[in-house]
């Protein structure tokens, strides 16, 4: 195996190595809206631009959010805690104690999440309906937020991520009850070299081709 052979194969197998994709954190931003409704009517539409914003029915209280979390090993959690004003959930839903006289059997939710990064995000929102069941009587009860839990699926510019949320579960005992929605997002990153590595390649291949050529020049 001539030198030129062996040089331009470990210069092949070293640009493969810089190539290889890395697990890179990659970072989600965005906001949520949403809106109550009874079944039987319209589902309602949520507002589509960002900006703290409540909405009521009886004595449930959903107040939107803002997000903004990084991946790590390929995934990346929106978390439950809620603040004022709500920050890395999608939204919050409050429930005072003692609230009474409620049946929330017929009642509707639409969540709205909307993603602003990373780039190239399309879709740039995805809609959430849940069914509310429990009801809420003196001093007891419950209301559990049954969401549509399967994934939804987008591009970006350097891979693919799929996005759910969960379940949301309160009652009315103790003081005021207040719990952040939160989600998953499991990302796929694509394997693209960048154009640094493009460079480095061909560099050493031109490098190969002279170092051949004069060895070549030298035999004669």
């Amino acid at each position: 195996m001539n030198i030129v052979f062996r040089l331009t194969a470990a210069a092949a197998a070293a640009t493969l190595v810089i190539a290889a994709p890395a697990s890179a954190q990659i970072t989600f931003s965005g906001y949520t809206n949403g809106c109550f409704y009874t079944a039987g009517d319209l589902a309602c539409t949520p507002e589509t631009t960002p900006g703290v914003r409540t909405d009521v029915v009886g004595p449930l209280t959903y107040t939107n959010s803002t997000f903004t979390v990084s991946s790590f090993g390929g995934v990346a959690a929106i978390g439950e805690t809620a603040a004022t004003p709500n920050f890395n959930n999608l939204g919050s839903i409050s429930l005072p104690a003692g609230a009474t006289g409620i049946n929330f059997s017929n009642q509707r939710f639409v969540l709205n999440v909307f993603f602003t990064s990373p780039a190239g995000v399309s879709p740039t929102s995805t809609t959430y309906m849940a069914t509310l069941a429990g009801s809420v009587s003196d001093n007891s009860g419950a209301v559990d937020f049954d969401f549509d839990n399967s994934t939804r699926n987008f591009t970006f510019n350097g891979g693919t991520f799929a996005f759910r949320v969960n379940d949301v579960s309160l009652t009315n005992t103790g003081g005021m009850n207040t719990t952040g929605m939160s989600g998953f997002i499991n990302v796929t990153q694509t394997s693209v070299a960048e154009p640094s590595t493009y460079l480095l390649m061909a560099s050493g291949l031109a490098g190969l081709a002279f170092f051949g050529k004069r060895r070549r020049n030298n035999a004669v």
